[in-house]
C-alpha cells in the first residue's frame, strides 16, 4: 500500500480520543477507516463502548494536521504499516488489540520475528551492563535480531552490542518520531535504523509521557519469541514487558544475580515465578527447535575470556584472572597476586589501554 492509501489510518491514530482499544472499537463497527474518519456525531454515538470518546474524537478531526503528518514521513522517509498491510508482523498482528498503525524507519524483515527481546533497568550495575553485551553480541552472532526499547542502560546495551558484531537490532520508541528519547541516543536510533529497524505507534510528535512507555512494551514482547530481563528491581518498567510477554504466550527468561543487590530483585522475582534462568544464548536457544534448525548454536565454543587470554602474557592474564564482572578494590587484587601493587598498577593501565577493564569510583576495577 502507499502512503497516501493510509492517511486515515494515520489521521485516526493522530487522534487524541483514540487509545489502541478504542480504535479497534471503531475498525470493528465501521466498514472501511475512511468511513470512520468522516463519520458524524451521530454514527460515532452508535458505536458500542465508544460513547466517551465521541466529542474528543469530532474536536482532533484535523485535516490540515493529518496533511503535515503525511509530509513529515514522506520526508524522514518512514514506511507506515497498517493492520490492512501484508508486511504487518504476523506475530504482533496475534496480540490482543496489536496496534493498528506503525511507523517504521529502516528495514524491518519477516525474520525479525524470530528475535529475542532484552530488557532491564536504565540503572544498571556493571554486572548487568557487562552480561547484557554478552547475550546480545551471542545472539547477534546467531542471526537473532535484538528487539529492545532505546532507554538508556540495559536497552542501550543491547542494541550498541548487537551492532558491535554486525548484528540485526530492532528498537521500538515510546515516543514518535519528533522525540528522540533519550536525547543522547539520536546516534543510536541513527545507526539502528541503518542495521535493522526503528518503529513506533505513536505519532510524530507525541513526546515521552509516563504512560506511552508501559504502552509500547507490549510491542517489545510481541514482535518476538521471548523476553529476556537482563536486571531488575521490582519496580522496573522490565517487568510490564516480561508480563505481557507471558499474557501474549511467549517464552520468559531471567538473569540471575547478587540477592543483595535491590536491581536484581526483580529478575529473581520472575525466576521464583517460573521464568527460566539464562547464563548464556544456548539457554534461550534451546527452547526454541525452529529457531534451533535454522539457526544451530554452537556445541564447542571459546569463552570470551579464553580468546581474551590468548592474547595476554602470562603476568597479565593472572591479573585479569581476578577480575570480574562486579567490582573489586585494587587492595584486593594485590591481596589475590603474588606482585607487588606497582607492577599490578602497570598491568590494569595495559589492560584498560586495551579495553579489556575499567576503573571505577573508590579504585574498583571491573571487566568491560
Amino acid at each position: 500500500m502507499e502512503l497516501a492509501s493510509k492517511k486515515y489510518w494515520v489521521g485516526i491514530n493522530m487522534n487524541s480520543a483514540v487509545t489502541p482499544n478504542r480504535f479497534h472499537l471503531l475498525l470493528n463497527h465501521f466498514p472501511t477507516v475512511e468511513a470512520i474518519w468522516e463519520a458524524t456525531r451521530d454514527e460515532l454515538e452508535e458505536v458500542p463502548g465508544f460513547s466517551d470518546g465521541v466529542e474528543g474524537f469530532c474536536d482532533d478531526r484535523d485535516p490540515e494536521g493529518l496533511e503535515e503528518e503525511m509530509e513529515k514521513c514522506e520526508k524522514l522517509d518512514l514506511e507506515v504499516l497498517t493492520l490492512d498491510d501484508s508486511a504487518y508482523p504476523d506475530s504482533l498482528r496475534a496480540i490482543d488489540k496489536p496496534p493498528p498503525v506503525l511507523y517504521v524507519k529502516g528495514d524491518y524483515r519477516a525474520d525479525d520475528q524470530l528475535g529475542i527481546a532484552m530488557v532491564g533497568t536504565r540503572k544498571n550495575t556493571s554486572y548487568g551492563k557487562n552480561i547484557a553485551q554478552e547475550l546480545a553480541a551471542q545472539l547477534a552472532r546467531e542471526g537473532i535480531t535484538v528487539v529492545s526499547g532505546m532507554a538508556r542502560g540495559i536497552d542501550s546495551f543491547s542494541h550498541k552490542s548487537a551492532l558491535g558484531v554486525d548484528g540485526r537490532t530492532v528498537a521500538v520508541m515510546g515516543t514518535g518520531f519528533g522525540h528522540t528519547y533519550p536525547k543522547g541516543n539520536a546516534s543510536l536510533m541513527r545507526k539502528i535504523s541503518e542495521n535493522g529497524a526503528v518503529l513506533t505507534e505513536f505519532p510524530f510528535d507525541r513526546g515521552p509521557e509516563r504512560w506511552t512507555f508501559p504502552q509500547r512494551n507490549r510491542i517489545i514482547s510481541g514482535l518476538t519469541r521471548g523476553t529476556i530481563v537482563v536486571e531488575a528491581p521490582e519496580e522496573s518498567g522490565a517487568l510490564i514487558t516480561a508480563h505481557d510477554a507471558l499474557s501474549q504466550g511467549r517464552e520468559v527468561f531471567a538473569v540471575p544475580g547478587d540477592v543483595r543487590r535491590p536491581t536484581m530483585k526483580g529478575t529473581h522475582g520472575l525466576i521464583k515465578d517460573g521464568a527460566k534462568l539464562v547464563e548464556d544464548a544456548s539457554d534461550v536457544l534451546e527452547e526454541f527447535k525452529d529457531i534451533q534448525a535454522a539457526l544451530p548454536f554452537p556445541e564447542e565454543t571459546e569463552g570470551g575470556d579464553q580468546d581474551i587470554k590468548s592474547q595476554l602474557n602470562d603476568k597479565q592474564e593472572e591479573v585479569y584472572s581476578e577480575l570480574d564482572y562486579e567490582p573489586i578494590h585494587f587492595n584486593d587484587i594485590v591481596a589475590q597476586t603474588d606482585f607487588p601493587a606497582a607492577r599490578i598498577s602497570h598491568i590494569m593501565f595495559q589492560l584498560e589501554m586495551e579495553d579489556l577493564v575499567e576503573q571505577l569510583e573508590g579504585n574498583k576495577w571491573v571487566k568491560t
